[in-house]
Formats: C-alpha cells, structure tokens, sequence
C-alpha cells in the first residue's frame, strides 16, 4: 500500500440535503491521501460530490431537473436551490444554470455515455432521465424530482 493519510480538508458545498429543504451551505470534513510513491495528494469525498464544483451532485441535478423538465423559470429553481439569494436589478437570473446544462453529459459519472445528439438541453433531459433511472428501487413512486435527486446522489 502507497497511500498513507495526509490530513483532514473542509469542504464547502453549496445546495439541498434533501428535496423540498432550505438551501444552504454546508461543511464537512474529507480525508486527504498522500502517495508515497509518485507523490499525489488525493482527497476523498462521499458519494454525491463533484470535483471542482461548490453545488452537489444532487442538487445540481435537481436545479436541472426543475428548469429543464417541470419548466421553472431559472429565476425559481435558484430560489430553491441556491444559497446565495441576490435581490434587487442584479436578480435576472441564474447563469449557472445554463453551464450546468451545456456540461451536463461530462458532469456526472454515468454508466454509459449520452447521446450529443440535438442542443444542450436535449442532452441534459438525457442525462436527467439516466440519473432518475439510477435511483434506488424504493423511491420509485416518488416524484420525480426526488428521484433525479437520490439517483444523482449516487454518482460521483
């Protein structure tokens, strides 16, 4: 075994634990790894994080899902999953949304590829109804919403 523990890291995350809940930020620690052979410094997170992204899976998936799928402007979807509430004449919208759905068949790690075919949200509706079919058997009967939600949970 080369990895040895380098320490523990905070991790900010920005979103929904669960579907219907106030956003937040919330902290938590991960573990660091050190290779003592090549010298990589590695950090592991739990299921349901994405690398170099303050939102969760989840709750990305959940804002995609609500925008793209039950038709919510993007001004509600990030009244819902965004933290960070802006007012005034700066509030027109959410741009993040918009990168999330051209980058939607790269964010998560799905077990097959998607189809480019057709725009950015062609793709993105895709990789919704592979992360719903991702969920776990027991929220079958529940809102859709919720299962993009559990499925995305799973992913990394």
């Amino acid at each position: 075994m080369v990895l040895h523990g380098h320490g523990l890291l905070l991790r900010q995350v920005r979103g929904v634990l669960a579907v219907g809940e106030r956003p937040s930020v919330f902290t938590l620690w991960v573990r660091r790894y050190a290779c003592q052979w090549c010298h990589a410094i590695m950090t592991v997170v739990p299921a349901g994080m994405l690398a170099r992204r303050q939102y969760s899976a989840p709750s990305i998936a959940l804002a995609l899902n609500l925008w793209l799928m039950a038709g919510l402007s993007d001004r509600a979807v990030r009244a819902q999953v965004c933290a960070w509430q802006v007012r005034g004449r700066s509030a027109s919208g959410w741009a993040q949304l918009y990168r999330w759905a051209s980058q939607a068949a790269t964010l998560f790690a799905l077990p097959r590829a998607v189809s480019a075919e057709g725009d950015q949200h062609d793709v993105a509706r895709r990789v919704l109804t592979m992360l719903r079919a991702l969920a776990p058997a027991a929220v079958s009967d529940a809102p859709i919403e919720l299962q993009v939600f559990e499925g995305a949970a799973l992913t990394r």
